[in-house]
């Protein structure tokens, strides 16, 4: 079956789905990505004097995490980070997208999910919208004019969700994320000076945050995949809501469940 992840941030397939991802590569489905931004921005390192050249690097991070996962098809809509909104012309990218790649199922984040993040939530909404509407030829009927074609998209699946109605084992492929999310060392550079600042306004320390900060993110993925499972009776998962789209969400009592 063929997947398409629509990620905000570079770093966010991998981070929230990286060992579903794995291991639905080792099966033998084909993955392809569209990432919103390209990270740019998301620095407290005086060293990147310019947006692009933040985003270089995050480029060349994320097809080292991205090749951790065997995952090669990757394309970048080059919004701008931190300032995405769910607009119609960010709806008509994501529309062209999916009918480009015509994915059974699309990965993105559960718009509903009380992110401080605006990039994640406005992601999440536009995905969803696409993917509701990429099937009719009256909408955006330029895609057809220049060779595309309609697209028919069975299900969402959103990760960073507050319900979950899915659990996907990664014990198996869960090394596979956690070497993934190492590629990210100009984030994992970020998380611990801001943890570590955030922390002295409120007149405190922890040593997490003064020594080797990617052990303690491998650590972290680790006990969160650990506890994401527990309600599955899973060693190690991710979780996601899974949502038919138009008719097959309001007959899932009759169809039954769709899982991954």
């Amino acid at each position: 079956m063929r997947y398409l992840v629509v990620e905000a941030h570079p770093d966010d397939l991998v981070f929230f789905c990286g060992g579903t991802i794995a291991k639905l590569v080792e099966e033998g489905h084909e993955i392809s990505v569209l990432t919103v931004t390209d990270g740019q921005g998301g620095t407290m390192n005086l060293r990147y004097d310019t947006e692009e050249s933040l985003a270089a690097v995050m480029r060349q991070e994320h097809g080292k995490a991205c090749a951790c996962l065997n995952i090669h098809d990757v394309t970048y809509l080059g919004e701008k980070n931190h300032f995405v909104e769910p607009t119609h012309a960010l709806r008509e990218k994501i529309t062209r997208h999916v009918r480009k790649v015509q994915p059974a199922a699309v990965f993105s984040f559960d718009p509903w999910n009380f992110d401080e993040n605006p990039d994640h939530r406005a992601v999440g909404l536009a995905v969803l919208e696409a993917c509701s509407f990429a099937h009719m030829h009256l909408f955006h009927p330029e895609h057809l004019q220049e060779g595309l074609s309609t697209a028919i998209v069975a299900k969402v699946i959103q990760f960073k969700t507050p319900n979950p109605n899915t659990f996907v084992d990664i014990s198996s492929t869960l090394d596979h994320k956690i070497r993934a999310a190492l590629a990210y060392e100009s984030q994992i550079e970020l998380m611990k000076d801001e943890g570590r600042l955030r922390l002295e306004k409120l007149g405190m320390r922890h040593p997490i945050f003064e020594g080797e900060f990617a052990d303690i993110v491998a650590m972290t993925l680790r006990k969160m995949a650990a506890e994401t499972g527990k309600p599955a009776n899973l060693p190690a998962a991710e979780a996601f809501h899974v949502r038919g789209l138009g008719i097959l969400e309001n007959a899932r009592e009759v169809v039954g469940e769709f899982g991954i």
